[in-house]
């Protein structure tokens, strides 16, 4: 009975610790100029809330090592995961797989729900006989797509002299239809992007230097991102440049010694 009460009670928390948004998600995209790059992904808790969990017994980021950090006046206890990728297409394809960890939230719904309802226990007034109602069985909503986004797009177009980078993504819209709770009250979702060099072109998203960061406040909307950097191909013009002129002197040199 009293396994059954403490899963109830963390059920509930951690219930109401994903509608109170006591939980981010950040996510950083790192690329690098010769197509490879990185991508992390954060969760971070707010510190009260982790040490009640510690001193139930329960401990999310066990084992790993945490940071801290502050976000609207609450700090956050975090564990940062990162993973390096050999081409722009896996971190693309990385990205798609993301979704969104709706499952805790509706674990915990549906043990709250269960202590609420009880047994569905009803007596004739004895106390002997016991009438045991069927449960109400909803009918199964749809599958729900859970993934962060719809479509990624990370490119480098390569020219003579400038290279030119490219990152756009379009976010999967959330909907709330079926759910006892509002998907924006419980996922906070920040994405970073880190570019090879100063962006020059972006759309949505603060830019800071070869950095944007976007705010992806309403997960139910259909937003899309994007920015753009370019690179000199220094070390290409200089090959040319060089190779030119070993041509020229060889060429100088051939005349002169046929003569």
């Amino acid at each position: 009975m009293k396994k059954k009460i403490f899963a109830l009670v963390m059920a509930v928390m951690m219930l109401a610790m994903m509608l109170t948004g006591c939980i981010q998600n950040d996510i950083g995209v790192k690329m690098n100029k010769d197509g490879t790059g990185s991508i992390s992904a954060t969760i971070g808790i707010e510190k009260d809330f982790y040490q009640n969990l510690k001193q139930m017994g329960s401990d999310p980021f066990e084992g790993k090592t945490t940071t801290e950090y502050t976000y609207d006046d609450s700090t956050y206890v975090a564990y940062t995961e990162v993973k390096e990728y050999s081409s722009y297409e896996e971190m693309e394809k990385a990205l798609l797989e993301m979704t969104y960890d709706t499952e805790l939230i509706e674990d915990a719904q549906e043990a709250q729900d269960a202590e609420m309802n009880g047994d569905n226990e009803d007596f004739d007034g004895n106390g002997d006989d016991v009438i045991v109602l069927p449960d109400y069985e909803e009918p199964e909503a749809p599958e729900k797509d859970n993934h962060i986004f719809s479509s990624v797009n990370i490119e480098k177009n390569s020219g003579i002299f400038y290279s030119s980078y490219t990152f756009n993504a379009v976010m999967n819209p959330q909907s709330n239809d079926g759910l006892d709770y509002d998907m924006n009250d419980a996922f906070k979702v920040t994405l970073t992007v880190e570019m090879p060099e100063e962006i020059t072109q972006s759309k949505g998203g603060k830019v800071e230097g070869n950095k944007i960061t976007f705010d992806i406040a309403d997960v139910t909307e259909s937003q899309e991102f994007a920015a753009t950097c370019e690179s000199n191909n220094t070390g290409v013009v200089i090959g040319i440049v060089i190779g030119l002129v070993v041509i020229v002197a060889g060429i100088f040199c051939f005349i002169k010694f046929k003569k």
